[in-house]
C-alpha cells in the first residue's frame, strides 16, 4: 500500500508539473501573439522591399518568377512560402502580414525546446525563459509584421541551431541528416546563409568529433546538404555577384552600425532597421543634456544581456564554444565585408545568428545561483521591454513605415487630382503604385523617373551608373541645361497640360535631400563629391532640376510633406 501511495503521489506531481508548464508556455504564446497582432495592418501600405517581396511571389511560375529572384538579392526559398500562402489566404497587406506572424510565433515555441536542451539536463525553466524572451523581442515583433524573409529565417535559424545543439550531444544518424536539411533550407532563404551554415558546420566538427560515429553520420549529412545545394547554389552565385547589389551607393559604411546591431537585438529601441545614425554614443545626448529615454530603453537592457551573455562565456560547455563561434565567425564576416563596401551593416542581415546569442545569454542567466538576483534581471527587462512595446512611439508595433507605397496615394486623394492632371513620379516606377491605386495602369497622364532607369538624363546605360556613375554623370551635374531631360519633360508634362489642370511632382524626400545650391557646392568640391553617395546626388539634380522648368513655365503652389514623401503642386494658368 505505502509502494502504490508514493507512486501515485509521484505521478500526481508529474501530472501537475506538466500542467503547469503547458499552462505557462499557453501564457507565454498568446503574450506572443497579442504583441504581434497590435497594429498589424499598416494604413501606410507596405514599404520597397515588402513590396518587391509579394510582386516576386504572384509573378508567373516559374519562369518569370525565378527571372523577378535573380533580379533582386534574396535566396528563393521565401518567395515560394508566399507564393503558396497567397494561393491559400489572398495578398491582402493584412494576409501577407500574417505570413510573417505565424512563424514568428511557432519561432516562440520552437525557441522553447532550444531553452530545454542547454546544459547538460533538460531544463522547462530554461525553456520557459527563452520564450519568453523571444515573446517580448522588439526584433522579432517587428519582422513578424513585416512582409519580408527575416521571420521565417529566424525559425529556420532556430531550427538548425537546434540540431546542432543534438548532433554535438549526440551525432546520431537522424541528428545529422536533419542537421543537413535545416542547413539547406537557411541557405535558400537567405543569400548570405552559408556564411552562417559554414560557421556552424566547422564549430559542430569542433565541439562534436570525439563523440562515437560522428565523423560517419556527418560527413555523409554534409554530402546530402551539398548535393541538394548545388543547384541552388549556383542561382545564388548569379544573384551575389550582379554589381548593383554590392556597390553599396546609398548608404555609406560607419561604425556606429554594429553597435547598433546588439541594441536591437537586446533592447526594445530599434536603430539599425534600414540605416543607423552615423554616432552611437550621441543617441544618449541631446540638447537638454542625457537623453534618459535611449539610456532606459536601449543602453539599460543591453547591459543586462551583455552580463549575462559575459557570464555565460565563463562556462567550458560545448555548445557555449559552439554560440560564441559561430556569432563570432558571422559578425566578424559580415562586418569586414561591410567595412570593404561589399554589403550594407544592417542588423537583419544576421538573424541567423540571433537564435545563438540569446541562447548564450539564457546560459549565463541559467548560471547565477543567486535566485533573487535572476528574479530582478528577469522582471526589470520585461517590465522595461513591455512598457516601450505598449506605451512608446517608437515601439516596434507602432513604427510606420514612412517608406509606404500607400501613403503618396493617400495624398494625391486628400489633393483631389483629376484623370486631366499630370503625375510625375521620382525614385519609384508608377507601377509600385498600383496595388493602393490600380486606375494608374492606364493612365497616360502619370509617367515616371526611377532608380531603375534614371539613365535617361545622361543616355547612360544601368549597369555603367551603378559602376561609375560618379565618374560617368559629373559633368552632367556642372551643366544648366539638360535636353535629353528636357525633351521627356516636354512629351510627358508640359505639352499636353490645360488650363486648370495641374502638375503634381512626386517626390521621396530621404533621396532627394540636396537643394541646387547644396549640390552645386558638392560637385565643385571633390572631397564632399566623392564622399557622398551617388543616388543622393542624381535624385536631387533631377528633383531640383525637374522643380526650376516647372516653375519657369506653371505656376508654383506649394508642397505637401508627409512622412518621406513631398508633392510638389504646379497649375496651369
Amino acid at each position: 500500500v505505502k509502494i502504490l501511495y508514493n507512486f501515485c503521489i509521484l505521478r500526481y506531481h508529474f501530472f501537475m508539473d506538466k500542467k503547469k508548464l503547458f499552462f505557462i508556455l499557453c501564457l507565454i504564446l498568446f503574450l506572443s501573439l497579442g504583441l504581434r497582432f497590435i497594429n498589424i495592418d499598416k494604413q501606410e501600405g507596405m514599404w520597397n522591399d515588402e513590396y518587391l517581396t509579394w510582386e516576386i511571389a504572384k509573378a508567373a511560375f516559374p519562369k518569370e518568377f525565378f527571372e523577378a529572384i535573380i533580379r533582386n538579392c534574396h535566396a528563393p526559398l521565401h518567395y515560394l512560402y508566399l507564393k503558396i500562402w497567397i494561393q491559400f489566404f489572398g495578398d491582402t497587406d493584412f494576409s501577407l502580414r500574417t505570413s510573417s506572424l505565424v512563424p514568428g510565433v511557432l519561432s516562440v515555441i520552437l525557441m522553447f525546446f532550444n531553452g530545454r536542451i542547454l546544459g547538460k539536463k533538460i531544463s522547462n525553466s530554461n525553456g520557459l525563459i527563452t520564450a519568453g524572451f523571444c515573446a517580448i523581442s522588439s526584433f522579432l515583433i517587428y519582422f513578424s509584421q513585416e512582409v519580408r524573409i527575416y521571420s521565417l529565417l529566424f525559425f529556420l535559424s532556430a531550427l538548425h541551431t537546434y540540431f546542432a545543439l543534438k548532433t554535438i550531444d549526440e551525432p546520431d544518424n537522424k541528428n545529422c541528416i536533419c542537421f543537413a536539411i535545416s542547413a539547406f533550407l537557411v541557405m535558400t532563404e537567405h543569400t548570405i546563409g552559408f556564411v552562417f551554415i559554414f560557421f556552424s558546420s566547422i564549430s559542430t566538427i569542433l565541439f562534436a568529433n570525439k563523440k562515437k560515429k560522428f565523423k560517419k553520420n556527418f560527413i555523409l549529412s554534409l554530402l546530402i546538404m551539398l548535393l541538394l545545394f548545388v543547384p541552388v547554389g549556383i542561382f545564388i552565385y548569379a544573384i551575389m555577384f550582379n554589381q548593383q547589389y554590392f556597390s553599396q551607393w546609398w548608404a555609406p559604411f560607419s561604425f556606429a552600425k554594429p553597435a547598433f546591431f546588439f541594441t536591437d537585438l537586446f533592447s526594445p529601441y530599434l536603430i539599425n532597421i534600414t540605416n543607423a545614425p552615423p554616432y552611437f554614443w550621441s543617441m544618449a545626448q541631446n540638447e537638454n543634456g542625457f537623453n534618459f529615454g535611449f539610456i532606459l530603453f536601449a543602453l539599460l537592457p543591453l547591459f543586462m544581456c551583455a552580463f549575462c551573455m559575459l557570464k555565460g562565456l565563463f562556462s567550458l560547455d560545448n555548445k557555449v564554444k559552439y554560440f560564441f563561434l559561430t556569432s563570432a565567425g558571422v559578425y566578424l564576416t559580415v562586418l569586414s565585408a561591410s567595412f570593404s563596401g561589399k554589403i550594407i551593416f544592417l542588423t537583419k542581415y544576421m538573424t541567423e545568428i540571433y537564435p545563438a546569442l540569446i541562447l548564450l545569454m539564457i546560459c549565463g542567466f541559467a548560471s547565477f545561483k543567486d535566485k533573487n538576483l535572476k528574479i530582478i534581471l528577469a522582471t526589470s527587462y520585461s517590465v522595461i521591454c513591455l512598457f516601450f512595446i505598449l506605451a512608446s512611439n517608437y515601439s516596434p508595433v507602432k513604427l510606420v513605415r514612412t517608406e509606404g507605397q500607400n501613403i503618396p496615394v493617400i495624398m494625391l486623394d486628400v489633393l483631389k487630382y483629376k484623370e486631366t492632371d499630370k503625375i510625375l513620379f521620382l525614385y519609384y516606377p508608377k507601377e509600385r503604385f498600383l496595388k493602393y491605386s490600380p486606375e494608374i495602369k492606364n493612365n497616360n497622364n502619370i509617367a515616371h523617373i526611377s532608380k531603375y532607369d534614371f539613365t535617361l538624363v545622361k543616355g547612360s546605360d544601368m549597369e555603367d551608373a551603378y559602376k561609375n556613375g560618379k565618374e560617368t554623370y559629373k559633368e552632367l551635374f556642372e551643366l544648366k541645361t539638360n535636353k535629353l531631360l528636357d525633351d521627356f519633360l516636354e512629351r510627358n508634362i508640359f505639352s499636353g497640360i490645360k488650363k486648370g489642370d495641374r502638375f503634381f511632382l512626386v517626390d521621396f524626400a530621404p533621396v532627394t535631400i540636396f537643394s541646387a545650391e547644396d549640390l552645386d557646392e558638392i560637385v565643385q568640391t571633390e572631397q564632399k563629391y566623392n564622399d557622398t553617395p551617388f543616388l543622393y546626388i542624381v535624385f536631387s539634380y533631377i528633383r531640383n532640376y525637374v522643380v526650376k522648368e516647372a516653375s519657369r513655365l506653371l505656376c508654383y503652389d506649394g508642397a505637401v510633406n508627409h512622412m518621406d514623401w513631398r508633392i510638389y503642386i504646379f497649375e496651369k494658368t
